[in-house]
């Protein structure tokens, strides 16, 4: 079956939009969910959520770079019939998942004082 010009274009956007996605939930991570107010120090727990919040994003990042590595491969590669896209795609987003989770404190709440 051969694609169209419509297909090829709506193949084209879909490829931008899950990239800009996936982008924006390293941004979350990586930058967003790290800021803290510079007037305090940051507590034991905000340091260990910063260290989950780096991880999660780089897990992001590196599941994408994979994405890539794959569409280069070729269309007979064994690799190919595992489904790499379907599985790098759900752990991204289990990596924000936790991210989101442990920004919302259901991971490694503070201790009230």
């Amino acid at each position: 079956m051969n694609a169209t010009p419509r297909d090829k274009i709506v193949g084209a956007l879909h490829l931008l939009f899950a990239a800009c996605f996936f982008l924006t939930f390293a941004f979350f991570s990586l930058v967003l969910f790290r800021k803290a107010d510079p007037t305090k120090t940051p507590t034991r727990r905000k340091l260990q959520r910063n260290a989950v919040y780096t991880v999660c994003g780089y897990s992001i990042l590196s599941c994408l770079a994979l994405i890539v590595v794959v569409a280069l491969m070729s269309s007979d590669s064994p690799v190919k019939r595992l489904d790499p896209v379907f599985w790098l795609e759900s752990a991204a987003v289990v990596a924000f998942g936790v991210s989101w989770l442990t920004k919302g404190e259901a991971i490694l709440k503070d201790a009230e004082t």
